[in-house]
């Protein structure tokens, strides 16, 4: 038996139903085959018709629930496994994979991040409603980047020390402030040379609105003055340290970025 869908990713797909209004935008859509079960057809124009059918003869002429779109004739296995596949990527890979699309060059400009995804609600919400346990945690999980990259002995404990004092500074989605504050950090990269800082403010707040529409939000929060101290090689890096928290996944993710100009 395969493993349960999210509901993050169940979302996501009901968010692409409930926005589309023809049978074009669903056939000639983002939906892609998963590669994993062989080659096949995705929702061609008669399954597309009848979703639509379906949605539109809805009270609110939108899915609330996946069953009742999971129940449609037509919808097998194959078909969700290539909704899961074309709309399970996690927020923080598809922000990457957007910034590395035209907007910043991967080969002069390194963005990496470390997410930490968790199966239980309860032991994610009560780690970041926590303060002292979400430091101790950011605190333990640098460490073990910082090993796991070849940092030394005296680089981690700068690092370890700096994050177990520094302030953090938080941002909700509930406005538009985080993908603001994130695209400010990114902005120090780089300030003399800039040039495209209503693009990077626009990958910023797609990243903050991935789940946008859903009673979850995400969260920024800056350990201020951080230093990365041997996680990447070393370049241009603004002091700082951006770890996003992302309710819809219950996932914790850590960036770290250097530009080598």
């Amino acid at each position: 038996m395969s493993a349960p869908t999210p509901t993050w990713v169940t979302n996501q797909i009901l968010g692409f139903f409930n926005q589309v209004r023809s049978v074009d935008e669903i056939v000639n859509g983002p939906i892609k085959d998963d590669p994993s079960d062989g080659a096949g057809r995705t929702i061609g124009p008669s399954l597309a018709a009848r979703i639509l059918r379906e949605k539109n003869a809805l009270p609110r002429r939108r899915f609330t629930d996946f069953e009742q779109f999971d129940r449609i004739k037509g919808i097998g296995e194959g078909t969700i496994r290539d909704l899961v596949y074309s709309f399970g990527t996690p927020a923080a890979q598809a922000f990457q994979d957007r910034m590395y699309d035209g907007t910043i060059f991967q080969e002069n400009w390194t963005l990496e991040f470390d997410r930490t995804s968790f199966d239980s609600q309860k032991e994610f919400n009560e780690l970041v409603r926590d303060g002292a346990a979400f430091r101790a945690w950011v605190v333990e999980k640098v460490r073990e980047i910082g090993v796991a990259r070849g940092a030394d002995e005296e680089q981690q404990a700068k690092m370890t020390e700096n994050l177990r004092s520094t302030y953090i500074d938080s941002y909700s989605n509930s406005i538009p402030a985080p993908g603001y504050a994130l695209a400010l950090w990114l902005y120090e990269f780089d300030a003399d040379n800039w040039f495209g800082w209503e693009q990077i403010q626009k990958q910023t707040e797609s990243y903050f609105s991935y789940h946008l529409g859903y009673p979850w939000e995400m969260e920024l929060r800056f350990f201020k003055g951080f230093q990365q101290q041997g996680i990447i090689r070393a370049g241009i890096a603004p002091d700082d340290l951006p770890v996003v928290v992302n309710w819809p996944e219950k996932s914790i993710t850590i960036w770290f970025s250097a530009l080598y100009d």
